[in-house]
């Protein structure tokens, strides 16, 4: 540990979803959203799976360029 304090600033929900036996259709699609705590911001929610894999990939790095409220010293979740 550094010694700095945990800080939490957002939380990136994702549901894996349910594919149909087979694997050839989803019956309930994968989904995911961002809720930003600083500044109470959802993003999301996205369906699908190309589209939740990609989501999930980028929200930590986009999200914080659109981030209305400037805190000092916060990071990204």
């Amino acid at each position: 540990m550094t010694g700095r304090p945990l800080v939490i600033t957002g939380a990136l929900y994702v549901d894996m979803g349910q594919q149909a036996r087979g694997g050839e259709r989803w019956v309930k699609p994968p989904r995911a959203r961002y809720e930003c705590l600083l500044c109470r911001a959802v993003e999301g929610p996205v369906t699908g799976p190309a589209d939740v894999a990609e989501f999930v990939a980028t929200i930590r790095a986009t999200h914080p360029t659109r981030c209305a409220p400037n805190h000092q010293g916060a990071q990204a979740a």
